[in-house]
This record gives structure tokens, C-alpha cells and sequence, in this order.
């Protein structure tokens, strides 16, 4: 019976190993990390969404909000590859209807037509945002962002 048990711990060890390498928490190798921080005119900007697109990619690879002090710290997969990823940049405004909270976020109230860009307009298309950082695989530090709210 103690043989049985060992086997079993074993197993369920593996099995719990395999899950957490498919849900996307494997080797930190094949991840691209990015941390840094979003200042508006020179002050900390809290609750900017940040989307980064792949030097080929037509969708975002990775998409973070900053923390209440700027900052921001986004872990995604490296299949867009290394190169410069285009960034843009979306913050909700307070003359919305709705506002973010638990059970909705920025894309479902940009869905709903309930949120507006506190942003100028260009920051939140990828062809005219201006904003890019180089990227490799691993560790992306310092990828700060200034941006002018006029």
C-alpha cells in the first residue's frame, strides 16, 4: 500500500507540472518580461493599459494596466519573436458612464461604447501611438513611457 501511494504522489506531482507548462507557467526561456513605467505629463500614471504588439503581429502579445504609482510589469509569450514591439497606449476617462472595477474591464467597457480615452486619440492606434520598446526573451527592464495628455 505505501508503494501505491509513492506512485500516486509521483504522478499527481507530474500531473500538476504538465498543467502548470500548459496554462502558459513553463520555462521563463521562452517568455518575454516587461517591466518599467508610465509617466502623463511627467507625473506617475495609474491605470494606463499598455498593449504590446509583436514586430509581425497583427493582435497584442501582452497587455498590462499600470499600478497606482506607475508602474507596470507584463510577462507574455516570445512566439511574436524579438525585435521592436509597437505599444499603445488607453487610459479610462472619468467622463464615462461606467468605470473598471471587478467583473469589467477596459475592453468590455470599450465594448459596451462605456468608456472614453483620457489619452490623445493617436496613443491607443498601434500605426500612430508612437511608442515602441525593443524586446528580447527574459528579463526587459527600464521600458518607460512618457506620454502628454494634449
Amino acid at each position: 500500500m505505501t508503494q501505491w501511494i509513492r506512485t500516486r504522489g509521483a504522478a499527481g506531482a507530474l500531473a500538476v507540472a504538465l498543467l502548470a507548462a500548459a496554462a502558459g507557467c513553463g520555462p521563463k526561456e521562452n517568455k518575454v518580461v516587461v517591466k518599467g513605467a508610465v509617466t502623463i505629463d511627467g507625473a506617475p500614471a495609474e491605470g494606463v493599459t499598455l498593449s504590446f504588439y509583436g514586430p509581425t503581429d497583427k493582435a497584442a502579445s501582452g497587455v498590462v494596466t499600470t499600478q497606482a504609482d506607475g508602474t507596470y510589469e507584463v510577462m507574455f509569450n516570445a512566439t511574436a519573436g524579438e525585435g521592436n514591439y509597437k505599444v499603445t497606449a488607453n487610459k479610462v476617462g472619468g467622463n464615462s458612464k461606467f468605470q473598471p472595477g471587478e467583473g469589467m474591464d477596459e475592453f468590455q467597457l470599450k465594448m459596451a461604447g462605456g468608456s472614453a480615452n483620457a489619452l490623445p486619440a493617436r496613443y491607443n492606434d498601434v500605426n500612430t501611438s508612437g511608442l515602441s520598446a525593443p524586446l528580447q526573451k527574459g528579463k526587459n527592464e527600464g521600458k518607460n513611457f512618457a506620454l502628454k495628455s494634449k
